[in-house]
């Protein structure tokens, strides 16, 4: 028999109250019901309310006490008993007293939804039935008697309509603190005994029979980690007690194991009518999701200055208005000055005076148009000198294109300038020393290539680091979910509205329910999953970019035809054939190699051209040192200014009606460079195009990131 300790929760109520299990025995029950009853406790507890209150089964009284309580089981819904007879037994054997109440049935469940007890509320109704008998048998009376009759009438007429009235708030409040979206207990007397907990509080810890449990029993594990001595600061001090972002850890039941829950909560004192506290009202919410929201922020934000603090260029960043608020460790060793001086508007002052204007005028019309910046200028070194510098910077964007941040690069190019200045005097004494002037400017060549390729790596990194920055999408993804648990509730709501009356839904609401909060929310969801996947594709790249490269040798015969195998549904599916030719083998990473090809590969099936049968034909030749190979095809071709966009991260060219993010090509060319070769393309709209890859023989390849 399941037993709770109900006298704690209805203990401080002047109204009677019993509870009962599914088999109608007596679990509970208040002193206002033993009062009322003249009974002892000991005497109810675990009898059956039949067989402790015996009554005739052919009598009106108990068919109309049985049927209201199996109605209740029943239909799982409250009845109630406006007029009831029932004797109770005088103490002592002297027999029965009549007695005529008013009860109320109340089905109460567990966490899962289940009918677990009954809660009878009964009203000794007994003077004012027989008052109601007196007025009816006395309906010819007059005189101050009558009237006096009349009026106790009236008045217990009034009280039992304000009992009424205060039950039915009762319920409307109790309702309402079961449906409240935060959690939320009461806790009664020193030793903090759980009288009430909402539904959001018994999902918090875990557990359902804490009602009636001081917290020390139903709760232990919270002992020990300080909850039970704030608990009793509060109860002593009569003091409130705020936490934000409290760490708890929790048993479960069942030998769940632990969880860890980070908590906003208020205990604030209850305090009776003398101004004693008399308990705690416990209300709070979970924000462990939004720690954690906070947490993988944090760590994103972590993971990009480490990465920024290990590059040789300087990097800085400022919000959409042009605030700088970070710079990486490089800036602050060129530059020797203190952390954070340069924040804000600082940085301009760095420039060299005949610089400032130029820059600061470039540097607002970035801002105002949302052009990248690029400006080479003097910036002073922590020597004191003035070094020339090139500055870069791109903006980041929302998916409604609106500027969430600017990144940017500075590069020192102070050797570049001064290579040009010689080129310059070189030029001058070009008649007297044309070999010094050839070598120069092959200084002057490689240097310049040096630096586009040091800068464009740059721009890459900021574009990828900007994407490592979405951690907060897993917030949006999360709240997404939450948003589509508020919206079956409203729908709910929304359709008990309309089947009671439709006219109460205006048409604005029903739009916004049955098709504004749906698109917006499935927009959220869609947009949400494909940035996940794009995130997923960066991640999967820059792990391939740190991979230890292991130099084989590789049958390309043999490497090509698996991989032509690996096509050959999508070929029979798109009536194209794939046949290779004579190539040459090579010695090269055996993975890089593979996904090169498999990438060009699948890129060629997937875009034949459907009007005409798809030709794909692969072919090498060696060049000496190098070997080249050429991918070539009869599908739908690519646009001339495109030919270098392909190859850039997140670019695709044509019409977008494949599947793809736009990093295979850029996957491909990273491979490329780091074995040392070259990629490139030729193409004709509606004719074909031919991707050459040109690789060393034998590859010496470094186990570092391109």
């Amino acid at each position: 028999m399941k037993t709770i300790n109900f006298e704690a929760l209805f203990s401080a109520s002047p109204n009677p109250y019993v509870l009962l299990d599914l088999s109608l025995t007596i679990v509970g029950m208040n002193d206002a019901y033993l009062q009322v009853t003249m009974r002892e406790r000991e005497d109810l507890i675990g009898r059956n309310i039949f067989d402790a209150f015996p009554s005739d089964p052919d009598s009106t009284s108990y068919r109309q006490l049985r049927g209201s309580l199996e109605k209740v089981v029943r239909e799982k819904a409250a009845d109630h008993l406006p007029l009831i007879e029932y004797a109770i037994p005088l103490p002592n054997g002297r027999g029965f007293e009549e007695r005529y109440w008013s009860a109320t049935h109340t089905p109460l469940f567990n966490h899962a939804g289940e009918l677990t007890f009954i809660l009878q509320h009964t009203v000794d109704v007994t003077e004012l039935h027989r008052l109601r008998n007196l007025a009816k048998s006395s309906a010819l009376s007059y005189g101050r008697s009558a009237l006096i009759e009349t009026d106790m009438f009236r008045r217990a007429q009034a009280v039992q309509e304000a009992n009424e009235a205060l039950s039915e708030e009762r319920q409307h409040l109790r309702g309402l603190f079961e449906q409240a979206p935060g959690f939320m207990a009461a806790l009664s007397g020193p030793d903090h005994v759980f009288t009430m907990a909402n539904a959001a509080y018994l999902q918090v810890v875990g557990r359902e029979n804490v009602i009636g449990k001081p917290v020390r029993e139903a709760l232990p594990e919270v002992v020990e980690q300080g909850f039970l001595d704030l608990l009793n600061r509060v109860y002593r001090s009569g003091q409130p007690f705020v936490g934000r972002s409290i760490r708890v850890v929790l048993e479960q039941d069942a030998g769940g194991g632990q969880d860890e829950r980070f908590l906003d909560f208020v205990y604030q004192p209850i305090f009776d009518p003398s101004g004693q506290v008399s308990g705690i009202f416990v209300q709070g919410h979970d924000v462990t999701e939004q720690k954690r929201t906070e947490e993988a922020l944090r760590e994103s934000e972590e993971r990009f200055r480490v990465i920024a603090n290990s590059i040789d260029q300087m990097i800085w960043a400022t919000q959409p208005d042009g605030y700088h608020d970070y710079y990486n460790q490089r800036w602050y060793e060129f530059t020797g000055v203190p952390d954070g001086s340069t924040e804000g508007e600082a940085w301009n002052g760095m420039f060299h005076p005949e610089d400032q204007p130029r820059a600061w005028k470039i540097w607002r019309h970035s801002l105002a148009t949302g052009e990248p910046y690029h400006i080479e200028y003097r910036l002073r070194h922590r020597s004191g000198e003035y070094r020339w510098v090139l500055g870069r910077a791109q903006p980041v964007r929302d998916e409604q294109s609106r500027i969430t941040r600017w990144y940017g690069s500075c590069t020192d190019i102070h050797a570049l300038k001064q290579a040009q200045d010689e080129l310059r005097e070189s030029r001058e004494q070009a008649l007297r020393n044309e070999a010094e002037t050839g070598r120069l400017a092959s200084i002057l060549a490689e240097r310049v290539a040096e630096l586009d390729a040091a800068n464009d790596e740059i721009q890459r990194f900021a574009y990828i680091v900007s994407h490592d920055l979405r951690a907060p999408l897993v917030n949006v993804m999360g709240f997404t979910s939450e948003l589509e648990s508020a919206q079956a509730v409203i729908e709910q709501f929304y359709r008990k509205v309309l089947d009671t009356d439709s006219n109460l839904v205006s048409a604005e609401t029903r739009t916004a329910v049955e098709a504004d909060l749906p698109e917006a929310i499935g927009f959220i969801r869609s947009s949400t999953v494909k940035m996940d996947k794009l995130i997923n594709a960066i991640l999967k790249l820059s792990r391939e970019g740190r991979r230890v490269l292991a130099p084989e040798l590789i049958g390309m015969r043999q490497l090509l035809e698996a991989q032509r195998q690996s096509v050959a549904h999508q070929l029979q599916e798109r009536g194209a054939e794939l046949t290779i030719e004579p190539v040459p083998d090579l010695t090269g990473d055996r993975l890089a190699i593979e996904q090169i090809f498999g990438n060009l590969i699948d890129n060629a099936v997937k875009y034949v051209d459907p009007s005409r049968s798809g030709r794909i034909a692969i072919r090498g030749r060696d060049l000496g040192a190098n070997v080249a190979y050429e991918i070539e095809d009869n599908g739908r071709g690519i646009d001339p200014k495109d030919f270098e966009r392909v190859f850039d991260l997140f670019r695709r060219s044509g019409v977008q009606d494949q599947q793809g993010e736009g990093i295979g090509l850029a996957h491909v060319r990273a491979l490329v460079r780091r074995l040392g070769g070259t990629i490139s393309v030729s193409s004709r709209l509606g004719e074909g195009s031919t991707f050459t890859v040109v690789l060393p023989k034998y590859a010496s390849m470094s186990s570092e990131a391109a």
